[in-house]
């Protein structure tokens, strides 16, 4: 007999210790970034680094040019994940109807609105404020 069950829930033993980094996966790399200034002038990289580092904390640099698959989440940012992480799997049986899927495909998806701000937005922005705060900045928007 199929379970009728939509909500799945997990406990905090399924919060992932890593992030995982798409780029090392990926045939074709991303071309490095193009920054063009408001006069139309082309910044080459070691400008681009300048602008970046006074934007960004050191960590959050390192981890985005990283070619490791899995990048280790800082404890102090787990423990703030706790708080409302893991975030149910939800299945779409609405969506699966409707789209006439045949017997055996299922779709589900995260429901990211337990989070404090109702959406996925506290998971960047919670280790950038980390990583800021190891930094020494006091003041911040994240992104």
């Amino acid at each position: 007999m199929p379970s009728d069950k939509t909500r799945f829930g997990l406990d905090e033993t399924g919060i992932p210790e890593a992030w995982y980094n798409i780029i090392p996966d990926l045939k074709n790399p991303p071309a490095p970034p193009k920054v063009i200034t408001p006069d139309g002038t082309e910044l080459g990289p070691d400008q681009i680094g300048e602008v970046m580092m006074k934007l960004f904390p050191m960590e959050c640099l390192k981890q985005e040019g990283s070619g490791d698959r899995f990048i280790d989440i800082p404890g102090a940012v787990i423990d703030v994940y706790k708080t409302y992480r893991p975030s149910p799997l939800l299945r779409a049986r609405t969506l699966e109807r409707n789209l006439g899927l045949p017997a055996g495909v299922r779709i589900y998806y995260k429901y990211e609105g337990v989070s404090p701000a109702g959406s996925h937005k506290p998971n960047t922005a919670i280790p950038q404020a980390y990583y800021n705060k190891q930094e020494g900045i006091t003041k911040i928007s994240t992104e």
